[in-house]
């Protein structure tokens, strides 16, 4: 199954990707103000109860001294305890219904809320029996952790404004004793030893300023500033401001993305789609077509670079068209003379099968008369005439093998010659082959001998042309190996369906430059006029194109004074008519 691409234009790449990055940066630039103001919108109301906390204590410090003998109250700012003597039935009285009065009367609508005030603790770590649920868990976590100096928490009621409950920690110190002895027992509980009573002053020094962030622990934790602030910035506003921050941040998205793309479209993507136009064009064959772009940058010069190269291309379009017409026109001539040269080739094939034919008949008769001169005691009498009917016998059987070779020649390069196929036992072959040849052998005392390597079976191929090709290479090696030398012809199963068949000898050998040479027709290694041996050197080239017919192979392994060793391999079934096989080894 083919592989599905997507394809995505070089202008959908810039404006996704870039689209994506403006969108990314956007987001992240708008997520700082977006954080920051949540926080500061969170904080604003504990920072705002903070300093309501930190006012009412410094207004309590301030009005304190101006009224010595006013009693303890819990509710409107005095502080818990004086250095005057107060009842304790006259510290638990209702706190005056002036400043509670004075502050809801203040007419403020949807503003009815509890004003500050400060809540003593009756002995130390003690609960006030009348706090509510936020004062109790706020002194509790005071008394806990006396480095706590603040507690905060947000309450949401239905139809109403959120109210945030706020709760600060009022810690006293040994400066406080001058005007609230009744603490020293306090500070005893803490281990911290209370100073003589003859140092204690009876009010604070004029100007003094206590604030709550101005005591530090270990002091006991002596009262508890209460503030119920109402949040101004209701759920509302804060979803309003986050509608304004995300269209602000759309906003600016939609107009960077819309002046990058005018950008992008006018000065990148408009000169690449006249660049990848007219490539289209070009690859269309049209090499006439010039890009034009004026931009004044690197474009351009990219178009000017292009249009050069168009020109160069186009003039070698031009010279190659000349060029082809050149060599069409060769190519006619050649296709005539190739005409010409078959028909020569045929009529030559054909001169040569009719004179060989003819020669033929003659070369029997005078071959089939030297015999019968042979047998005459008359003549064989007479050495001369011997030695001259001798001459006669072996230039003739020469001349014969010329033509039958030459016959074969032509047969094979009209596709004339036929194949006889039968079953053949090739070790009978080559044994009457080498009968045949040992006369030969033994006028030159070359010892000539075969070798059968284990079981050969029959084969079915043409008999005759097998024992041509095995003739040629037994002839050669008897024609080029020195007296006393030796000739060995082995047959082994080289595989199950291939029988090979190797001729040695110790002759001269072959280099192996000219290993291929002696394969071509009327080519031999010595082709000079005083060569030693005679041939047509035709018996290599009529073997190797049998081979091929056969379906068989020729192999040939020598070196120059090593001797040589020709080997035909032979399929144990050849088809009736092979195909040209490989050529030698």
């Amino acid at each position: 199954m083919a592989k599905r691409e997507l394809n995505i234009s070089l202008a959908a790449k810039c404006q996704l990707l870039f689209g994506f990055a403006v969108l990314v940066i956007i987001a992240g630039a708008l997520a700082i103000p977006w954080q920051r103001m949540e926080q500061l919108a969170g904080r604003q109301p504990f920072d705002e109860a903070r300093v309501a906390a930190d006012m009412t204590l410094r207004e309590i410090h301030v009005t304190y001294p101006s009224y010595p003998r006013r009693p303890a109250v819990r509710n409107h700012g005095a502080p818990a305890g004086s250095a005057h003597k107060i009842s304790p039935r006259q510290s638990r009285k209702a706190p005056p219904p002036r400043a509670g009065k004075r502050w809801n009367d203040a007419g403020l609508p949807g503003l009815n809320y509890p004003p500050p005030r400060l809540i003593p603790l009756a002995s130390p770590g003690m609960v006030p029996s009348a706090a509510g649920p936020i004062t109790a868990q706020a002194v509790r976590l005071f008394i806990s952790n006396a480095a706590r100096r603040q507690f905060g928490r947000l309450e949401n009621a239905f139809q109403r404004r959120p109210i945030y409950q706020y709760a600060a920690a009022v810690r006293a110190s040994q400066s406080c004793l001058r005007c609230h002895a009744q603490w020293k027992s306090w500070f005893r509980g803490v281990g911290v030893p209370s100073p003589p009573a003859a140092t204690l002053p009876v009010s604070p020094a004029p100007g003094r300023k206590t604030s709550i962030t101005s005591l530090a622990a270990p002091h006991p934790l002596v009262a508890v500033i209460r503030v119920a602030m109402p949040v101004h910035v209701n759920a509302n506003q804060f979803l309003l401001n986050r509608i304004v921050i995300v269209l602000a941040g759309l906003i600016g998205g939609a107009l960077a993305i819309i002046v990058f793309y005018l950008i992008t479209t006018r000065l990148i993507l408009q000169p690449v789609r006249v660049l990848r136009n007219t490539a289209e064009k070009v690859a269309q064959g049209d090499l006439t077509i010039r890009s034009a772009i004026f931009t004044g940058d690197e474009f351009q010069q990219l178009s000017e670079t292009f249009n050069a190269m168009l020109g160069t291309l186009q003039a070698s379009q031009n010279q190659l068209e000349a060029t082809n017409r050149s060599l069409d026109t060769r190519l006619d001539e050649l296709a005539q003379r190739n005409v010409d040269l078959f028909q020569a080739n045929r009529l030559k094939s054909e001169f040569l099968t009719n004179v060989s034919h003819e020669l033929r008949t003659p070369l029997n008769v005078i071959i089939g008369f030297t015999e019968l001169l042979g047998s005459d005691k008359q003549v064989t009498g007479d050495p001369r005439m011997a030695r001259y009917l001798e001459n006669i016998q072996h230039s003739a059987r020469q001349l014969l093998e010329l033509i039958n070779d030459l016959l074969d020649l032509a047969k094979i390069e009209a596709g004339k010659l036929v194949l006889r196929m039968e079953r053949v036992n090739v070790p009978d072959i080559c044994e009457s082959l080498i009968n045949f040849m040992k006369p030969l052998a033994q006028k030159k005392n070359i010892e000539a001998a075969l070798a059968v390597e284990g079981q050969i079976p029959l084969i079915r191929t043409d008999p005759g042309r097998i024992q041509q090709i095995l003739y040629n290479f037994l002839s050669n090696a008897i024609k080029f190996t020195p007296p006393d030398g030796r000739v060995r012809v082995v047959i082994s199963l080289v595989e199950p369906s291939w029988i090979k068949v190797t001729i040695r000898d110790t002759g001269p050998g072959i280099p192996p430059e000219h290993q291929r040479d002696i394969f071509e027709k009327f080519r031999q290694l010595d082709a000079s006029v005083t060569r030693q041996h005679s041939g047509t050197g035709l018996g290599l080239a009529i073997s190797k194109e049998l081979a091929a017919m056969l379906g068989a192979k020729i192999e040939l392994v020598s070196a120059a004074g090593e001797g040589a060793a020709f080997s035909l391999i032979i399929p144990l079934a050849a088809p009736p008519a092979a195909a040209p096989g490989p050529g030698p080894a």
